[in-house]
């Protein structure tokens, strides 16, 4: 169940850098320490909201994973995107639109609850916020049009290979949390779970990584790039 922890208070807060508020300076920051967004926490599973509810909130991710789901008019379901630390999300409020997907932590979240209503008026007394918007919103934009380069271009191992090289970059090959179940993987990839179960155990026979439950480490980057990535599509 949701639990308020409290307000936040962006000067000092740990993932301001990855905020959209990381352009404001100090003296900016002080100015609108009025505004505090709550601080809530979700439980693995939990909805954080659903497509087609009023979009009254925006939400930056704190800590943990979350993942946005589009539900088709026949119930079907689909992973459209993974969410990490620092993310925004939920703010289809701002074209007037409500939420255009369910957001569903795949572990226990922390989040700053921003109300709409009051990040308007900031975004319009501060260029820097629209600006850090405008950025993410790109951001989303590039990542989508990747999504779908992917899976019209990319074969169904290039496609799981790139997916896991994304996930475990920067971590020196060491292991990282990896929530998604393999339906879950395949699902956000378009492949179905004996095409992911059948890479993944392959891979690991090859030595190219390892698996526990909720985790993934590469142990090979180089080599799995070479076996499954022609022309550099890795």
């Amino acid at each position: 169940m949701s639990n308020l922890k409290g307000r936040g208070h962006c000067q000092s807060c740990q993932i301001r850098h990855l905020s959209i508020f990381a352009q404001l300076p100090m003296d900016r920051l002080i100015e609108i320490q009025a505004f505090q967004p709550s601080v809530v926490t979700y439980a693995a599973d939990e909805t954080v909201y659903y497509q087609g509810d009023a979009s009254l909130n925006a939400f930056t991710l704190r800590k943990g994973l979350v993942k946005l789901i589009k539900t088709l008019p026949n119930g079907r379901t689909q992973i459209v995107r993974v969410l990490r630390t620092g993310d925004l999300f939920g703010f289809d409020g701002f074209a007037g639109e409500s939420y255009n997907h369910t957001a569903i932590p795949l572990s226990e979240i922390e989040v700053c609850r921003l109300p709409l209503a009051e990040l308007t008026e900031l975004k319009k007394q501060n260029a820097e916020i629209e600006n850090t918007m405008m950025k993410r919103w790109i951001q989303h934009l590039r990542e989508a049009e990747d999504m779908m380069l992917e899976l019209g271009a990319k074969k169904a191992a290039e496609r799981l290979a790139s997916f896991l090289i994304r996930w475990c970059e920067n971590n020196n090959g060491g292991w990282v949390p990896l929530p998604l179940s393999r339906a879950e993987v395949g699902e956000l990839l378009g492949l179905t779970i004996e095409t992911v179960s059948r890479f993944l155990s392959d891979w690991k026979r090859q030595g190219f990584l390892n698996e526990q439950r909720g985790s993934i480490q590469l142990e090979n980057v180089d080599g799995l790039r070479k076996a499954v990535c022609a022309n550099g599509s890795c």
